[in-house]
């Protein structure tokens, strides 16, 4: 009789000890004395258990926290892992509930690094005189720490500008309110070494660096001419040194000068019409005068100055040839690439 007593109280215990739970939640692994001690079970041992390797390891203020403010239940695995479920959302939703985008377990205060990473994502990099402005200039709201999403384009921003500007009046010249296509971002001013302009349909380089103004003096700012003539007609009519409207020479100015310069012209003399820079007659003249005797006209030329040949001897090499004469145009006419045969 007493050993079947025996075994009942120890039925009985068994199946008391199965019938209780952990309060930390029936998948806990952990053993009681990891963390407990015999003496009492509130005498918790915090350096027995590193929570550094969980999913939510105690770094910045965190570690500052008691146990009780973020296990209140002691079932540690309903314990929030994300900042919003925490911390009261002050931005109220207008910067998502990424926390960490901003702030950092060591402190709420925001880094000006942070939130320069947060624009260059967002597609509107804080560079230029943007990256020192004040955030509450764009975020009106940021008094109240919301930060909704703003209209990213220059103007919605600028237009008092756009509306003020004279030099050039940007309403009356029919500029659009793309501020990108002439003005750049990373610059400090809206002129000087802010300018910015993308004048690709005519390269603004060597002598064309200059103020707008200067081309467009008339205020029109589209459907000019790219022809060179259009603006350098006075310095084609001008140019004495060959006089170019007398001599015939084309008005396409490329074809002989660079946009660098007037001068160190490069006239295609040899193919388009009399080899002196390569053959026989390169090196033996020293200025165009040497042939073209009439400044005025260098349709005008010679070939005498040089080829002093006496007549009498040159009658006689030339008898039986039709059309023979003793001048330049014959000469030209017979030799035009200068060559004696």
């Amino acid at each position: 009789m007493h050993r079947l007593a025996l075994l009942m109280t120890a039925l009985l215990l068994t199946l008391s000890i199965h019938a209780m739970q952990s309060p930390h939640g029936k998948d806990f692994k952990l053993k009681c004395s990891d963390c407990h001690t015999t003496e009492r079970w509130n005498d918790v041992k915090p350096e027995n258990f590193n929570h550094n390797k969980t999913k939510f390891p105690l770094i910045g203020q965190h570690k500052m926290v008691s146990c009780r403010q973020c296990h209140p239940t002691l079932v540690f695995s309903d314990a929030p892992s994300e900042c919003s479920e925490c911390h009261t959302d002050i931005h109220q939703q207008t910067v998502g509930t990424d926390c960490g985008r901003c702030h950092t377990p060591e402190s709420w205060l925001v880094k000006r690094s942070k939130v320069k990473d947060i624009h260059h994502q967002s597609g509107f990099p804080l560079v230029g005189a943007h990256a020192d402005a004040d955030c509450q200039r764009c975020h009106v709201s940021g008094s109240r720490q919301q930060y909704e999403v703003i209209n990213t384009e220059c103007y919605s921003c600028h237009r008092d500008k756009y509306e003020a500007t004279t030099t050039p009046n940007h309403r009356t010249a029919g500029f659009g309110t793309d501020c990108n296509r002439c003005h750049n971002m990373v610059g400090r001013t809206w002129n000087g070494s802010g300018q910015g302009f993308e004048h690709g349909f005519f390269p603004l380089k060597g002598g064309h660096q200059l103020e707008c103004i200067k081309c467009h003096a008339s205020g029109a700012y589209f459907g000019l001419s790219k022809e060179c003539v259009s603006c350098h007609l006075a310095n084609y009519n001008a140019t004495t040194n060959p006089n170019h409207a007398s001599s015939g020479f084309s008005k396409e100015c490329q074809s002989c000068h660079s946009i660098n310069s007037w001068k160190g012209a490069n006239f295609d003399h040899d193919s388009k019409y009399f080899p002196i820079y390569s053959g026989s007659h390169k090196g033996q003249w020293n200025a165009c005068t040497d042939c073209h005797t009439n400044p005025a006209n260098n349709s005008v030329f010679t070939c005498l100055n040089c080829h002093a040949h006496n007549k009498t001897s040159m009658d006689s090499k030339h008898r039986g040839i039709g059309g023979y004469a003793y001048n330049s145009a014959n000469c030209m006419s017979c030799h035009p690439r200068g060559k004696a045969d």
